[in-house]
């Protein structure tokens, strides 16, 4: 009896794993050289090229930290997924780290999205989940962070004050936008 139960056993597990490759568009064709990094690939559903991060294998030598991750998904998020005036889905304002609940939102969308959509954790479930949850309801939540003339471009400090994020060694993208240079740019 537990050698039948240890068969049946191993072909649910391969079974499983067969139904995983196929539902996360694995398609066994992958090199196993080191060439290709499974962790890097965005999923078959990723229409559009995603955001650049830190976590890439491209990236990880150029020293860029998790901000940079966020400050390339908040540009891609605002070309991507913003709709018809006066609706729902509004760009994330430039502001965003100046209000820390936001800030914390929007890392957790990024990084969540990442999950879901690049890479060997990369679920089609997950990221339908994304679209139909976590994206809209960040959307309903963007007003609950940010003044209504921050989603014009025109900063207010509500809520939270300011807080320097654990990654800022120069300065944050919001100030380093204050102070006229460019998000990636650093002061000496």
């Amino acid at each position: 009896m537990t050698e039948v139960v240890g068969g049946l056993a191993s072909k649910v597990n391969k079974l499983r794993d067969r139904l995983d490759a196929l539902e996360n568009g694995h398609t066994g064709d992958e090199d196993d050289d080191g060439k290709d990094d499974k962790h890097d690939r965005p999923a078959p559903w990723v229409v559009f090229t995603p955001p650049a991060a830190a976590e890439d294998r491209q990236y990880r030598k150029d020293g860029h930290d998790p901000n940079w991750t966020l400050d390339n998904f908040v540009g891609w998020f605002n070309v991507t997924y913003v709709g018809l005036a006066g609706g729902p889905a509004k760009p994330i304002p430039e502001c965003w780290r100046d209000h820390p609940g936001l800030a914390l939102e929007v890392a957790t969308l990024a990084y969540s999205w990442r999950r879901a959509n690049i890479g060997p954790t990369a679920n089609v479930r997950d990221a339908q989940y994304w679209h139909h949850t976590w994206r809209p309801g960040f959307a309903a939540r963007l007003t609950d962070w940010v003044h209504a003339h921050c989603l014009d471009g025109r900063h207010r400090d509500i809520g939270a004050p300011f807080r320097a994020d654990r990654f800022a060694q120069h300065g944050t993208t919001a100030e380093r936008l204050r102070n006229g240079q460019q998000p990636d740019q650093r002061s000496a």
